[in-house]
């Protein structure tokens, strides 16, 4: 007797067992091929970032306490976890660009992998590859996966939080739901409060669909809470309780401890800004969205953000470039232009824009603010819109189609995996639409709930349409046709899209629905297939080419990327074209400033110290040597005060110090700088220029003097 199974390895039989796995494949070499297709033309990306990167390989003490520099004298503003990944893949790969930026593409893909589990268990296959799809090609997903920033890490985590959620559920078993805390403590070290604003969702869904007393749900969601505290501030606590001088200063804090970092700039000042005012606008005393402080000349972004340092980019007449601005603040293509090797679009570049109030910048966040007033309808703007927005009218009826009678006596699991996932998208919505102070890359976070509510309501509309059902049978037309116009007339605004990208969206809705037509009047399964196909291809299409945009034009400020067919005139600007070069993080005065500086360095002293970490991130990424910027990010830091530094310029630690033109948010530098000036040497700028009084005066992207203290 043969005991031995015969398969059928031909394609034909795999793909029709397996086809499920065979599409999830697809989308999941999708997802990876936009998070990480020309990843070297970043460079090392956010050079705040790879500094601290470069650092932390040095000692564990940096590696532990995330130093910013190698001597470890100032940390970042963020939690360890992510940065840790980074570094350890560094520490095993080697210290390259791509390497720093591999663990978050890694998560994107992950996570798609992660949406179709989450979605496809209770709401069958279909559903679970929408989700994955809608998920992958959400443009700003697409840009955190490309950024050094650790927001797809943080999504990871919170989506495995929600597997041993609806797990905890299922099964009636604390332990998952005690896993599901501590995926959230892991998520707060990753990026802070951020991990918390899915705790309204676990909260309600496990007090509703528990099955068991009310009384044990509460016990329950005590030591719940107890777990998340107790992971999330175990690293807060062992850094805040090291004393002071045995540990960096907390970059972003005013007392040197991360408690205050994570209430107030990770905090409050994300919700109210700086001050306390709202809305974030240029002028009105809060933080701007471009990382500026009452209102001022915005600062410049770390090196490395820009090629050639952005602030200072001018055009032949030595006025600002073309920013996005023309119809409120979106730039738009000029007639005929042509966006690179095939892509039609127009790499031409874009006309000059300007907002209703004349200022340049709104839509490309190179300056300016990046993402409006604060208001309920403010991710329908035209610089957020193309983000992650595209799909949030048709998420509305997918809730609308899923919306059934709701009995307390009859939960059911499904029932709870939808809630949760439009409580996501609730809690984000309102944080987006009112908080003060984020970057247009943080919308990532819209994408597993938009995707976790696509997917099933769908399948929910399909369903329905197939059967018939009174009035909801009709939502899947109504959703297309609406979901569509929205979409249209936002590309429509971008004059050479509408040749190309136009016609894709409104010609696959319009085969759509007469496929939908024939199926209502003759129904036949395959037809309702082919409809469906062609309504996803005309949803996703738009934000499928902006995601590709980002793999196409690396953004020209790695600090507030964004995704956009603005990407193509920045590069124009930066002389770079489509799919060639690389995302250069050196500009002449750097490189010769960097030369000099290296070329003098004594062995046991700072290679050079100033006030802001963007005046010296490129050299630690460079060299690795320590240079200090006592002012940190924002250039507000405390950690030097006179005395220390006249005591470090008595040992010899101190020889070269770069006053930056930019200055910072806070005081008590002024005395510093009022010491150096009285006491060291000024460098007449051709000794590291080659005699380039221009070149000297912007070295390091930034305009500022260099003084040398004698022994």
């Amino acid at each position: 007797m043969n005991i031995i199974k015969s398969y059928d390895l031909r394609p034909k039989t795999i793909f029709k067992q397996y086809w499920y796995l065979c599409i999830l494949a697809l989308i999941c070499a999708l997802s990876f091929g936009l998070n990480f297709y020309a990843i070297s033309k970043l460079g090392f990306g956010n050079a705040y970032y790879a500094a601290a990167i470069k650092s932390m390989t040095q000692s564990f003490k940096n590696f532990f306490f995330v130093a910013f520099d190698p001597a470890g004298m100032v940390s970042v503003d963020k939690p360890p976890l992510g940065l840790w990944i980074q570094a350890i893949f560094v520490k095993i790969l080697g210290y390259h660009g791509w390497v720093m930026l591999l663990p978050q593409a890694l998560a994107g893909t992950a996570s798609c992998i992660m949406m179709y589990l989450l979605t496809a268990k209770y709401f069958g296959r279909p559903a679970g590859l929408v989700s994955s799809l809608v998920f992958a090609v959400t443009p700003a997903l697409v840009v955190a996966a490309r950024n050094n920033t650790i927001d797809t890490q943080l999504i990871f985590v919170l989506l495995l939080a929600t597997w041993f959620l609806f797990k905890a559920i299922e099964k009636t078993e604390w332990r998952y739901l005690f896993i599901c805390a501590a995926m959230v403590g892991l998520g707060f070290n990753i990026k802070m409060l951020q991990a918390y604003m899915i705790l309204p969702a676990i909260a309600v869904v496990y007090l509703i669909f528990a099955k068991e007393k009310f009384y044990k749900r509460i016990i329950a969601g005590l030591i719940s809470i107890v777990i998340v505290a107790d992971i999330s501030f175990a690293w807060v606590l062992a850094v805040d309780l090291t004393p002071a001088g045995s540990r960096p200063y907390v970059d972003s804090s005013t007392n040197n401890t991360v408690s205050e970092l994570i209430i107030g700039h990770n905090g409050l000042e994300r919700i109210y800004g700086q001050g306390g005012s709202r809305g974030g606008m240029p002028g009105d005393g809060g933080m701007r969205q471009d990382g500026n402080r009452n209102g001022t000349t915005p600062p410049s972004m770390p090196k490395g953000n820009n090629a050639g340092g952005q602030p200072n980019m001018q055009n032949g007449n030595g006025t600002p470039p073309a920013m996005p601005g023309t119809d409120g603040g979106r730039q738009r293509i000029r007639d005929g232009g042509q966006m690179g090797q095939g892509f039609p679009g127009g790499q031409d570049g874009f006309r000059n824009g300007q907002d209703g109030r004349g200022n340049f910048g709104k839509g490309g966040g190179i300056a300016g603010n990046e993402i409006g007033n604060a208001g309920a309808f403010r991710l329908w703007g035209s610089s957020l819109y193309g983000q992650a927005s595209w799909l949030l009218i048709f998420a509305l009826f997918c809730i609308i189609a899923k919306t059934k009678k709701f009995s307390f006596k009859n939960l059911n699991i499904k029932q709870c995996a939808f809630l949760y996932w439009i409580l996501w998208l609730l809690v984000m919505y309102v944080f987006f639409s009112f908080a003060s102070f984020w970057h247009r890359y943080y919308l990532c976070m819209l994408a597993p709930a938009v995707a976790g509510i696509s997917g099933p309501g769908l399948a929910e509309m399909v369903n329905a349409f197939k059967n018939k059902r009174g009035w909801r049978q009709f939502l899947l037309p109504v959703s297309l046709i609406a979901t569509s116009i929205f979409g249209i007339i936002y590309v429509w605004s971008y004059t050479a899209l509408r040749v190309w990208l136009v016609p894709i969206m409104s010609g696959a809705a319009a085969v759509s629905l007469i496929l939908m037509g024939l199926h209502y009047f003759k129904p036949k399964k395959f037809i309702l297939i082919i409809s469906t196909c062609f309504m996803l291809i005309s949803l996703l299409a738009a934000p499928l080419y902006w995601s590709m945009t980002v793999t196409m034009y690396p953004p020209q400020n790695v600090t507030m990327p964004y995704a956009g067919p603005e990407l193509a005139s920045t590069s124009e600007i930066a002389g770079m074209t489509p799919n060639q070069g690389t995302f250069n993080n050196l500009d002449a005065g750097t490189t010769a400033l960097e030369k000099y500086l290296v070329a003098n360095y004594k062995e046991g002293s700072f290679l050079v110290v100033s006030q802001r970490s963007n005046d010296v991130a490129q050299f630690i990424v460079d060299t690795g040597l320590p240079a200090y910027a006592y002012g940190g990010f924002l250039g507000s830091d405390n950690s030097l005060t006179l005395d220390k530094l006249k005591e470090l310029v008595k040992e010899g630690k101190v020889t070269y110090f770069l006053v930056s033109g930019q200055g910072g948010f806070g005081g008590g530098s002024s005395d510093l700088v009022s010491y150096v000036k009285e006491n060291a040497v000024l460098i007449d700028s051709s000794e590291y220029s080659g005699g380039s009084q221009t070149t000297a005066s912007r070295s390091n992207g930034v305009s500022g003097s260099l003084y040398l203290f004698k022994s």
